[in-house]
């Protein structure tokens, strides 16, 4: 969150944006109104969707199946993935560089609470992850 609003705030803070379009390109004639260009945007993200159904519809490729789609362009199959299993100084460094904080994510857990607790989680931690990478 913290670091979305700071994206936020750099964005609402920079009236001078170096990235303004100066001109556009609209049927081969350069264009340098900024409403003209604002409009030709707004025109192009408004259709697009639509264009891209429509050119969908005209390859018939809406009446394929995504089974069928997925065996058509991925014929070839994939090469076996092999992993290797955690050990406690990995998950003891992963948890080490988590930065001590008061706020917490989804799961509601402070990172202090996780550090804190580390030599009691570390070992159910480091079973779950391998059982996770046995399953692949």
């Amino acid at each position: 969150m913290k670091t979305t609003w700071n994206i936020i705030h750099k964005e609402i803070s920079n009236p001078t944006n170096k990235n303004n379009i100066k001109s556009l390109r609209i049927n081969n004639h350069i264009v340098y109104n900024q409403i003209n260009i604002a409009n030709e945007f707004n025109n192009y993200f408004l259709n697009i969707a639509e264009s891209i159904r429509n050119k969908r519809i005209n390859e018939k490729e809406e009446d394929a199946s995504p089974l069928q789609y997925l065996f058509e362009y991925f014929n070839q199959p994939f090469k076996d993935i092999s992993w290797s299993y955690t050990s406690s100084k990995e998950i003891n460094k992963i948890i080490d560089l988590l930065k001590s904080k008061n706020s917490s994510g989804y799961d509601e857990i402070i990172t202090k609470i996780i550090k804190i607790s580390k030599p009691f989680i570390i070992s159910p931690i480091i079973n779950i992850c391998n059982k996770v990478l046995a399953l692949s």
